[in-house]
């Protein structure tokens, strides 16, 4: 039976579930494009695209839902090959943008982080859930 044949939301569901077998569904943030050397950034030189995240977590990592993401003047120079420096990295063209994020930790296979824990990084992707390095990330201390 195709998937023409089924109802609606049979169809829905099975397509739900080979999505799921694919990985997490996530949106992120890329580099579309560079406003050159003297240009003024636009939003037309970032996209917004769906893409898909192991659903596994390994040893030593944890899948951390973001919750803020900082954008900070420094940030323009890495749109742009020669970022002007020799400590800032370029992005790469239809590569995620990176930066000061904080999040909390949704699975946790790292010895020192918990399901919970609110961590920062500034090296953060910019997506809606990533899976990184738990020893790259500092946890946040809880209000008491």
């Amino acid at each position: 039976m195709g998937l023409k044949n089924l109802k609606a939301d049979e169809s829905f569901d099975i397509q739900c579930k080979i999505a799921a077998k694919a990985g997490m569904i996530i949106q992120r943030v890329v580099l579309n494009s560079r406003p050159g050397k003297n240009g003024v950034p636009v939003a037309e030189n970032f996209r917004l695209e769906q893409s898909t995240i192991a659903d596994t977590v390994q040893a030593g990592q944890v899948r951390v839902k973001t919750l803020y993401l900082s954008v900070d003047p420094y940030m323009r120079c890495r749109m742009n090959e020669d970022t002007g420096s020799d400590y800032l990295q370029p992005w790469q063209l239809s590569e995620v943008a990176d930066g000061g994020g904080v999040g909390v930790v949704e699975e946790s296979r790292h010895e020192d982080l918990a399901k919970g824990d609110f961590v920062t990084s500034f090296t953060w992707p910019w997506q809606t859930v990533a899976i990184l390095d738990g020893s790259l990330l500092q946890k946040l201390a809880s209000r008491a």
